[in-house]
């Protein structure tokens, strides 16, 4: 019998797509920069998906103090009123 592998028992269900923009929206809100690892974590989706969402919506940092992290893109930042 074949184990079961880490990705097929922990198969995510595609929420809305509105709604994953709402809760990444959120979780930005709380601190402006975040891991992959622990977006797919807060968020429980799919990892490409997810990818998929955050290319839209965020940019990637490659270099600097927050490499390797998400954060918005200045259109979709909203200020702190």
């Amino acid at each position: 019998m074949k184990m079961p592998t880490k990705e097929t028992e922990m198969k995510r269900a595609r929420m809305d797509r509105r709604e994953v923009e709402e809760f990444i929206f959120k979780l930005f809100d709380r601190q402006p920069n975040w891991s992959l690892r622990n977006l797919i974590q807060k968020t429980d989706q799919p990892e490409q998906y997810l990818r998929d969402i955050l290319k839209e919506l965020c940019v990637y940092n490659n270099k600097g103090t927050d490499q390797g992290t998400y954060e918005l893109k200045p259109e979709y930042r909203r200020t702190s009123e």
